[in-house]
């Protein structure tokens, strides 16, 4: 794929196969030379795509499990009309027609809740000032931060705990300060937050 951008990426898709994003300038003759440099790379990441465990879809039924903060939660569907969360997930049954849209919604808002909380507190700790949050819909990235001091959160971040919250609150923190993933704001990501290692560990589980 040609793109108005500066570096080649070589991306391992869910599918185990590979996407070559080049800048539109490059040729196809050196695109193929990269990719056979990196032939021992992209085989060994083909090949952790291929062993890990294939996830079944969720069904809206008794008993199926749903991340919420950490822990899992027990499906059970009621009579009632709202979405609740106790020791199950109470689901109604009134909503089974268009469940996974529910719960979506449901989700993103307990993500802005959540998110916006933590990183308004994590901010004042730290002293650092932010334009806006904003709960998306993000499949590959936990959250961003804009040039202009916009933080991007995705809704999936609120079935991780607490602590990983904060690690990618955190993160998008840092690059308040540094814009890029240099060696510099690792050592600031360190710095605002020791564990971080443990929390990019449970977020790659």
């Amino acid at each position: 794929i040609r793109l108005k951008r500066k570096t080649i990426a070589l991306v391992i898709n869910p599918d185990a196969t590979l996407t070559v994003r080049a800048p539109i300038h490059i040729s196809r003759g050196y695109i193929e030379q990269l990719v056979n440099k990196k032939r021992a790379w992209i085989e060994r990441k083909i090949g952790e795509v291929k062993s890990r465990p294939r996830i079944r879809p969720k069904e809206f039924v008794d008993g199926e499990g749903f991340f919420y903060l950490g822990e899992t939660y027990r499906l059970k569907i009621t009579e009632s009309s709202a979405i609740s969360l106790e020791d199950y997930l109470y689901f109604p049954e009134c909503m089974l027609s268009n469940a996974s849209a529910r719960l979506k919604a449901w989700y993103k808002a307990r993500a802005a809740e959540k998110i916006e909380e933590r990183v308004a507190s994590r901010a004042k700790e730290i002293g650092l000032n932010y334009k806006s949050i904003k709960i998306t819909g993000a499949q590959k990235r936990w959250g961003s931060c804009s040039q202009s001091g916009n933080l991007n959160f995705s809704w999936r971040l609120v079935m991780a705990p607490l602590e990983v919250i904060d690690y990618v609150v955190m993160h998008e923190l840092a690059h308040l300060k540094e814009r890029n993933h240099s060696s510099k704001f690792w050592q600031e990501v360190k710095l605002l937050f020791p564990d971080y290692r443990e929390a990019k560990k449970w977020l790659k589980d």
